[in-house]
């Protein structure tokens, strides 16, 4: 299975998503990864905050429909509904 890594940054209360191109092979690869770039994105943006999460290509597949449909992005409604501490 593939995994995405997606990153919500928001800027007071306008919140953007990005991801990655390139799929990881695994969860655990793209978990560890998050490390670095949480510490990248601290240190280029250290007025914002935001969120990391590694979804399945079916998760990514369903926030992307949201995002498409005016999902509005906060650091309160987590895009994982089954994973609510990711």
């Amino acid at each position: 299975m593939k995994f995405i890594m997606v990153i919500i940054i928001c800027f007071g209360a306008n919140c953007e998503a990005i991801w990655e191109r390139v799929p990881y092979d695994s969860e655990v690869t793209c978990l560890q990864s998050t490390k670095s770039v949480a510490s990248y994105m601290q240190g280029q943006y250290p007025n914002s905050s935001g969120e990391i999460y590694c979804m399945n290509e079916e998760q990514f597949d369903l926030f992307y429909k949201d995002l498409e449909k005016g999902l509005n992005l906060n650091l309160q409604n987590t895009p994982l509904p089954d994973k609510p501490d990711a």
